[in-house]
């Protein structure tokens, strides 16, 4: 409830935090522990990916 008070219509600000969030604990992660890291999807899945929705990625012009 933290970060929805603290990022209460800033959802750009909030992308931004989860995603340096998720970078923060990959490094960790790798770091400590190089050869048994979860996969890169798992953890944009887990910081960012229940964040703010974005926009669905639009269809090249024809």
């Amino acid at each position: 409830m933290l970060l929805r008070a603290e990022y209460d219509g800033n959802l750009t600000g909030l992308s931004i935090y989860l995603a340096g969030v998720m970078y923060e604990a990959m490094r960790d992660l790798y770091h400590l522990n190089p050869h048994d890291g979860p996969e890169p999807k798992a953890l944009f899945d887990r910081f960012v990916a229940w964040g703010p929705s974005r926009r669905p990625a639009s269809e090249p012009p024809a």
